[in-house]
Order: structure tokens, then sequence, then C-alpha cells
């Protein structure tokens, strides 16, 4: 009673017969954002998180009924069920979202969620958390894929016997390509009883990862730039492709950014333009013309590419995704002296804070804008290439031999 007087009072008491459910709040908040067309993949994420892990346990809730310990106690539930940490991270992020737009059209006074302390984290948590959020790949190993992805003139075989602990690769071999059906059964008849498959690099695959691991793009960004967004000195970035391979644009205004780019990467590019020949539309589509799918660039060429070098996990999985190449290339601006604040930029984080706490123990005092970016390029390409009319023309061709590749 004295609450809710209080509450009449300030003006922000909800009495429960009027009272919304978190069920119809949600309904609100996807209705407001189809209305402001929000990305579609931003709608199915919050349609996911919330019929998973939100609705079974908060759904049939009033909103003024829930406090902040009523969000501790079902975050602990997440966990205890099995949930990861950014699973129910998301989960609170799309119970937040349901509070502000319920405060926004007045069902709601507060918003739990926000109110809601963390609790510390132990030092080893603190730890393990970093290590599982930022793991950059190595200088060595981004050399050698950009190296072997530049070899589109081989195919590679690959026999991988299954283990307890995963897939354990046998044997990789280079072979012509001239005779892939015969060169497949060959090797499998040499194999017997083990996984065997093919890899070839795309044509597009080098130059992809290299705008990927120099530049920054995410996979999306990658997939949905334009040639007319590259320029001879940095990438504009202003499309973007979503797992529903559908081109947009970018989700936010931090996204619209122009990145600066070294004469390596420019090199590589405008090589595999002329290689293409093409002046206009995707820098690299199917060949339909339409933006690449994810799990083509994934699980057909960055995935076996890994494998073939032996760059892979314990159990036989594929070391880095393509988000990995995000994370090498800041790594690389902060090592080659770019401040925080250019670096939050150039990767739209959202605040140089975001920055300094995910990559500040990589800062060092050093250059600026475009020295950065090239330094950063010559340690992993070497020499700058030659702009020519033949594809990726440079001293960093595989060799045949599978021990050069590893």
């Amino acid at each position: 009673m004295t609450r809710a007087k209080s509450e009449v009072a300030a003006g922000s008491h909800v009495p429960d017969r009027t009272a919304s459910t978190v069920d119809q709040a949600y309904e609100l908040l996807i209705t407001a954002l189809e209305t402001d067309h929000a990305a579609r993949s931003t709608i199915e994420n919050y349609r996911t998180y919330f019929g998973g892990h939100v609705r079974p346990y908060l759904g049939s809730r009033l909103l003024p009924k829930l406090h902040p310990a009523d969000i501790g106690d079902w975050l602990e539930r997440l966990k205890a069920e099995g949930r990861t940490d950014d699973t129910c991270r998301r989960a609170r992020v799309v119970l937040g979202a349901i509070f502000d737009e319920a405060i926004r059209r007045r069902l709601a006074f507060a918003n739990p969620v926000r109110s809601l302390r963390s609790r510390r984290k132990t030092r080893r948590a603190e730890i393990r958390e970093a290590e599982d959020t930022i793991r950059i790949p190595e200088r060595e190993a981004v050399r050698a894929m950009l190296a072997t992805a530049a070899d589109v003139d081989g195919l590679f075989l690959i026999a991988r016997k299954r283990t307890e602990l995963g897939l354990r690769t046998i044997e990789v071999r280079r072979v012509s390509p001239d005779h892939p059906i015969k060169a497949m059964r060959a090797f499998r008849a040499e194999h017997q009883g083990a996984e065997v498959e093919g890899f070839r690099p795309t044509s597009w695959l080098r130059p992809m990862m290299a705008t990927m691991a120099l530049a920054g793009l995410r996979i999306g960004e990658a997939r949905g730039l334009a040639w007319g967004r590259v320029l001879p000195e940095h990438l504009e970035v202003r499309e973007g492709v979503d797992r529903f391979n559908t081109l947009d644009r970018v989700k936010t205004v931090a996204a619209l950014r122009s990145i600066p780019i070294g004469p390596q990467l420019a090199t590589i590019l405008a090589n595999w333009q002329a290689a293409a020949g093409r002046s206009n539309g995707l820098v690299f589509p199917s060949d339909v013309a339409t933006p690449l799918g994810y799990p083509n660039i994934v699980n057909r060429q960055i995935g076996p590419l890994q494998i073939a070098l032996g760059i892979v996990a314990a159990d036989g999985s594929p070391r880095w995704t393509p988000h990995s190449f995000r994370h090498f290339a800041v790594s690389l601006w902060i090592d080659e002296g770019a401040n925080i604040k250019q670096v939050s930029e150039w990767a739209e984080h959202e605040s140089p804070e975001f920055t300094q706490r995910v990559y500040g123990h990589l800062f060092a005092a050093g250059r600026a804008d475009r020295r950065a970016a090239t330094a950063g390029e010559l340690s992993v390409l070497g020499a700058i290439e030659p702009a020519t009319q033949t594809q990726h023309g440079n001293d960093n061709t595989v060799k045949n031999s599978v021990a050069a590749i590893v």
C-alpha cells in the first residue's frame, strides 16, 4: 500500500487490471520495429531469443510486478539450465528492449533490466571471458592462408579419420585440377575408411580474406561491398548482407564509415577487378551476380583452407571464423600505432571506451592513418604487389608441395 501510494503520488502507478504482460509488450515492440523498418535479421533475432528464453519464464508476468530481483532469478535459471553467457546476454537485451518500449507507451515506468546490478565476476571468470571473446589469429597463420588462397590452380585432397577427440587429418595432397574426379577416386582408394574431401581455392577467396584481415570488415560488409565503394586510399562501408542473404543498408549510423587501406590491399582489389572484368556491382558476387552465401564462404572455402593447412582446433574443426579476421585487423592497426579513437571509428565500435575495454592490452604509442594500415599490410604480405592484369602475380604464391604449405 505504501508503494502504491507513492507511485500514485508520482504519477507512475499502473493498476494490475490495466497492466500489460511481457507477451503483450513484446508484440508492441515487434510492431514498432516493423514500422521503423528494422533489419529482418534484427527482428528474427528478437523473435528467437524471446520465444526460446524469455516467454517460457516471464511471458505471462505483469510488467509492474517484475523487479530487478526477478530478473536476476530468471538469468540464474537460464544459466543453471545450460544457456551460455552470450545467450543470457542476448535474452537480457531483448527483455530490456521490451521494457523500453513499454515505458515509451506508458505501460511501465521503470526498467528492472537496466536497474539490475551485475554480480562482480571472479578474476578467473574475467580471464576466461576475455580469452573466449578475443582470439586473434597469428600473423604466420594469416600469411599462410592468404598465400594458399592464391593457389587457384591447385586441387587439395584431404583425408581425415574420426577419433574420440574429433577428426584427425591423415594426409593433405595437392594435385592438378585437370582430372578432379579421377584424382579423388584414386585418393579415396588409398584411404579406405577415412573421410575424403576436395578443396580448390576460388578466385575471390584471397581478395575477400585480405579485405577482412586488412580492413576489418565484417563478413556481411565484405559480401555487400560494391566497386563504387572501393577507392584508391580507403573503403566506404555503406551496405551489408544479412543471414538471409539480403543486401541492404548497414544497421547503424556508426557503421557508415571510411576505412583507410594501404597500397597492398588496393592493388589486390585492383587486380581482382581486372581479372573479374567488372567495374560495377558487388566486389564478391556469386555466379549469378547475387551476394555470396555465408555457408559457401565458410564451409566450402575458409574452413577447408584451414584444414588443408593444419590450422585446426583440438577436435579437428577450423580454428578461425571470418570474424577472427576482423580482430586480426584491429590488432594490426593497434600494433602499428593507430590511436584508440581511430581504431574505434575504423572498426565501428560503439565508443572508444569499448575499444579500450576489449583491446586495451594491445595499445602502444605509434603512428596514424594510412601509415598504420600500410605497415600492417607489409608485415603480412611482404613486398608491394605489382599492379598487373594478371591476378595475384606476387612472390607469395604457394609451392606445389604439401610440406611447403604446412
